[in-house]
């Protein structure tokens, strides 16, 4: 009788479990007219979110990493998964730290995005099991063309990458097990800025026997190279082409092994080739993600649901060469890292309004006496406590295409988009009784931007920081089309919520939003 009880209990929990999960499905990405929305629990989600140091998920490290997260409210964590510590000996799985991680995201209402750290980090091979790492037959290191051994993992390892799959396969089993009726886990990184440091290209025997080959019609198709080996379809280009075949490959087949026990959103990230470099394998990963080598990526990774932009620069225009490449229709604009500095806090905005599903910020728990840390904090902070109440209803604006983002960059024109009927300008370094400047100001640290969402033909959402919006008809049909009302207040589950009406001073020349940020709503003539 008892085994009988414990029979029926089991299948009770099945069912409920198997419920629960059919109310709340999986995450997962889609798109639309060029743009994306990432939906968790069946709603939009825009990732909002802090990446600790790479060495920082440990348990007696934790405390600062989450002291920093709440200092910058952002709604999810990303934080890595180390394959040396995770399969300490072969086939056997160390999952405390996940588990930890679980546990404290629950408790601190957030989400995460898991960093599995595994064959590649930043190019190289050091969060490999050590087991891995000793035995040089068994997984071959990278050989240069003079035969040496150089500091990474050869993508041509037929069993390194065999123990890679079955070890982010039995994290995917693991998660699927342990989170698949909380969804904490949103996204997993399948390893991070892959590539190969030391050396174009493999040249170990397998690797010179592919490269001789014929390359396959599919990299060809995807690039419009005409037929032959790699160096007579690629020329100059051909040993980091070839490098990009086998490391996306090698990656695919990691992530499909983990997509198959549990599906939830995968991607990678890219060390970016751009501010002037130009020597792959010495100045970035050869054979990585960069915007040269996207194509190859995008044609070898079906499993990958997004590859995503690492830019570290302060410089809208260079950030702009960073993350334009990687949003195509097959690709969400999705910033997997960014330097947590007070200038990168207009990142989100712009990146909100390409469609795009999120932005991360690395290295938030550093020394609270670095420089510059405060004043990252408090932009951040600024950025978050504004958007993440909202984040829902403007990821599906965005997804829409029913937004418009506007950033400061000093020397730039006032920019100006339209939404409707109605002509947005937004200028930065506005004085009260004074006209609009055309360009920004020359000096100090441009920190300016704005939101403007068009929630119906009549109503619009302002929201930003240290800018003036202006509203203008774009119709001339002799009717008056003005501003009717605009509401400082706040967006809740039940709608909107005005705490004042603006008037006189605060909108008679123009809009303007604090430097700590406000949030209003505009009713307009239709």
């Amino acid at each position: 009788m008892p085994r009988r009880l414990g029979v029926a209990a089991a299948l009770a929990l099945a069912l409920a479990s198997s419920t629960a999960m059919a109310a709340d499905p999986m995450p997962r990405i889609v798109h639309q007219g060029g743009h994306f929305e990432l939906q968790v629990d069946g709603q939009p989600y825009f990732v909002l979110a802090g990446q600790m140091h790479n060495s920082s998920a440990w348990p007696g490290r934790m405390p600062a990493v989450w002291d920093a997260l709440s200092a910058i409210g952002a709604n999810t964590l990303e934080a890595p998964v180390y394959w040396e510590t995770m399969e300490p000996t072969p086939g056997k799985f160390d999952f405390s730290e996940v588990d930890m991680l679980l546990d404290q995201a629950r408790a601190h209402h957030v989400r995460l995005v898991l960093l599995w750290f595994g064959t590649w980090k930043n190019g190289g091979m050091h969060y490999a099991p050590e087991w891995i790492r000793r035995d040089t037959v068994r997984y071959p290191r990278l050989l240069t063309a003079e035969g040496q051994q150089v500091d990474g993992l050869s993508p041509f390892g037929i069993e390194t990458l065999a123990r890679d799959k079955q070890a982010f396969a039995a994290l995917m089993a693991h998660l699927k097990q342990a989170d698949a009726l909380h969804h904490t886990v949103i996204m997993m990184q399948v390893e991070n800025e892959s590539g190969l440091f030391g050396t174009v290209r493999d040249h170990g025997a397998a690797a010179d026997a592919a490269f001789a080959a014929a390359v396959p019609e599919a990299v060809l198709h995807a690039t419009g190279r005409q037929g032959g080996n790699w160096r007579a379809a690629f020329g100059s280009d051909a040993e980091e082409a070839f490098s990009a075949y086998a490391v996306s490959h090698y990656v695919d087949a990691i992530a499909e092994a983990g997509k198959a026990v549990y599906p939830l959103p995968l991607y990678t990230n890219a060390w970016m080739r751009y501010r002037g470099l130009t020597q792959p394998g010495t100045e970035y990963p050869s054979g990585g993600p960069s915007w040269t080598m996207l194509p190859i990526w995008k044609q070898q990774t079906p499993a990958l649901d997004a590859i995503g932009s690492d830019v570290y620069t302060d410089t809208f225009a260079e950030f702009r060469k960073g993350v334009l490449p990687y949003g195509r229709a097959d690709n969400p604009p999705w910033v997997s890292e960014s330097g947590f500095t007070a200038p990168t806090s207009r990142w989100v905005f712009d990146v909100l309004a390409r469609g795009g599903i999120g932005c991360s910020q690395f290295g938030i728990d550093g020394d609270a006496d670095e420089p510059g840390r405060a004043a990252a904090v408090q932009a951040h902070g600024d950025n978050n406590r504004l958007l993440a109440p909202v984040a829902s209803t403007l990821a599906a604006a965005a997804y829409e295409g029913r937004i418009a983002a506007f950033v400061q960059e000093p020397g730039a024109m006032s920019p100006q988009q339209t939404l409707g009927n109605w002509a947005v300008t937004v200028s930065f370094g506005a004085v009260w009784g004074h006209p609009s400047p055309t360009t920004a100001p020359q000096s100090g640290t441009p920190l300016g931007r704005a939101l403007v969402v068009r929630l119906d033909p009549a109503h619009f959402l302002v929201l930003g920081m240290g800018a003036r919006v202006e509203f203008a008809s774009t119709l001339h049909d002799g009717g008056v089309h003005e501003m009717l009302r605009a509401e400082e207040g706040r967006m809740t589950p039940s709608g909107w919520t005005t705490t004042r009406i603006l008037n006189g001073d605060e909108t008679d020349y123009g809009l303007d939003l604090p430097v700590h940020g406000d949030m209003l709503r505009v009713e307009v003539t239709p």
